[in-house]
């Protein structure tokens, strides 16, 4: 939302309450409510372009857009009945709010073609796909953070993570164990996967890095040889792909549809999220400097690829916006 309010010179407006526990929801979203309309009142916005997850604020802002004949846009980060509730009788009552949302908006935009359909499936207005995008990276390779992270490691792997139970943490570190060419850094926020990780026997190849600064993770970022997602959720594109395509650093990730549909054969994937089939995929890229840099070169052609594809669908957003 950060990139498409700079794009759109929008507002960005994060109203999160007692985010956290689930127990907490139904006080957060009775308060999340009245604060919306404070909001809205008080700003007035012609264009209001609100996220799902969760749906409950594309429904809190779409009374105030028909009653005072304002666009409402809704960004479908995931929908959020397919992708965060079991199936059961709460997940058809969201699903029904999302239908119902996403008809009465003036228009929807998805990250990824999957979405897309789903919507559509559903009878969603003015379906957008608007692929998630990072600009060129503003650093370079840092021997010095290289030195301070890879402990004398020939490679240095990075693997972001954001705390789903999908993300195969364990799979990547047994992978690495085997390895002792290179040195594996989980990055990711404490609050979400501390309990996961401290579960987790770290061998001297590998550890966790906490969630760093801005700068700090950038910097580490454009440093490493390659970029590593492991993950058995089926509808995620992860913002750290893009990030390494950014900063032209070779990726390893699963085969998920979604990612595909985007990367195409820039990346390599792995046959499974197991260990073995993980590991064989590192060694790959290790032990042969011509299939690394094969690899880049890949990966630097599908940037520009992204680029103009980013670019065509900001334009279709804009119109949606602004009108042609």
């Amino acid at each position: 939302m950060d990139e498409l309010a700079e794009v759109l010179a929008a507002k960005r407006m994060n109203l999160t309450f007692l985010f956290g526990p689930k127990y907490l929801a139904p006080i957060r979203y009775f308060i999340l409510f009245f604060r919306t309309y404070f909001v809205l009142l008080r700003e007035r916005p012609d264009v209001v372009y609100a996220q799902n997850p969760s749906i409950f604020l594309p429904l809190t802002c779409l009374p105030y857009c028909k009653l005072f004949g304002k666009k409402l846009i809704i960004d479908h980060h995931a929908v959020w009945s397919t992708k965060t509730l079991s199936k059961g009788v709460l997940s058809s009552i969201i699903s029904r709010l999302e239908k119902f949302a996403s008809s009465h908006a003036n228009a929807n935009t998805t990250p990824h073609r999957m979405w897309t359909g789903e919507l559509i499936s559903m009878g969603a207005n003015n379906v957008v796909t608007v692929y998630d995008y990072v600009g060129k990276a503003k650093t370079e390779r840092n021997e010095k953070i290289r030195a301070e992270y890879s402990l004398g490691k020939e490679f240095l792997i990075l693997a972001p993570h954001g705390g789903h139970m999908l993300e195969m943490v364990e799979s990547e570190v047994t992978a690495a164990a085997s390895i002792g060419r290179l040195m594996l850094l989980i990055s990711g926020p404490e609050a979400k996967i501390k309990t996961r990780i401290s579960n987790i026997h770290f061998p001297e190849n590998a550890k966790y890095i906490g969630f760093l600064g801005r700068s700090q993770y950038e910097l580490l970022e454009a440093s490493v040889d390659i970029g590593l997602s492991i993950t058995e959720e089926p509808y995620t594109i992860s913002h750290s792909l893009l990030e390494f395509a950014a900063n032209t650093v070779p990726i390893v990730s699963s085969k998920q549809e979604a990612v595909e549909e985007l990367f195409g054969d820039s990346i390599l994937y792995v046959k499974s999220s197991q260990p073995n089939d993980v590991r064989s995929a590192l060694w790959d890229l290790i032990s042969n400097p011509n299939l690394l840099k094969f690899y880049k070169e890949k990966l630097r052609r599908k940037y520009e690829e992204l680029k103009s594809e980013r670019e065509k669908s900001i334009e279709e957003l804009r119109k949606l916006v602004f009108g042609p």
